[in-house]
C-alpha cells in the first residue's frame, strides 16, 4: 500500500501572531510598528476592532511616499487595502498560491468561524514549496508580456510553440 504524501496546509504555515494598527494611526505610526516587529505589512483595525484591511511596505511607497505625501498626516485608513481577502486554515498551501496568484498579491489572512486567526504569505509558501513560487508570479509574469489588447488568443498544438 503506497502512503499519499500529506498536503501542507495554511494552518500549517501561517503566523499566529497578528500584529496591527488602528485605522486612524498615521503612516509613519505604521512604519514604525513593521519596523519595530521587522514585518513588510500590518492588519488595519477598524471602529469594532475588527480587521478592515492591510498595510504593506509597498502600499506606503506607492501610495504616500512616491506622491509627495507627509507621513505623518495621511492615517492608515487611507492607505490599506480593503476588503480583506481571506482563506481557510484547512486550505491547501496549493489552495492559498492560486489565490494569492488571482487576486495578484503577497498575502492573505487567514480567517475561521468569522475571525482572523493568521496571515500566510508568498514567502511561507516558498519556503516549504518553492514551485508554488511559479503559480503565484505566472499571471502577473504573463499579463506583463502583453499589452491588453494584444493578450494571445490563439491556442498551440505544442508546447514549443509558446
Amino acid at each position: 500500500m503506497v502512503e499519499e504524501e500529506e498536503v501542507p496546509k495554511v494552518r500549517d504555515l501561517m503566523t499566529v501572531n497578528l500584529i496591527s494598527v488602528e485605522a486612524e494611526d498615521s503612516v509613519i505610526d505604521v512604519a514604525m510598528e513593521m519596523d519595530e516587529h521587522n514585518i513588510s505589512s500590518v492588519l488595519v483595525r477598524g471602529k469594532e476592532k475588527r480587521f478592515v484591511g492591510i498595510i504593506t511596505d509597498r502600499d506606503m511607497v506607492s501610495r504616500v511616499i512616491s506622491k509627495g505625501l507627509d507621513p505623518k498626516k495621511v492615517k492608515a485608513r487611507e492607505v490599506m487595502s480593503s476588503p480583506l481577502i481571506t482563506i481557510s486554515p484547512e486550505a491547501s498551501i496549493e489552495e492559498a498560491a492560486e489565490k494569492m496568484r488571482d487576486n495578484k498579491i503577497r498575502r492573505l489572512v487567514v480567517e475561521e468561524d468569522h475571525r482572523q486567526v493568521g496571515i500566510i504569505t508568498e514567502s511561507d509558501i516558498v519556503r516549504v514549496d518553492p514551485e508554488l513560487h511559479f503559480i503565484i508570479r505566472e499571471r502577473a509574469r504573463l499579463e506583463a508580456s502583453f499589452p491588453p489588447t494584444e493578450r494571445p488568443q490563439a491556442s498551440f498544438s505544442g508546447e514549443c510553440e509558446e
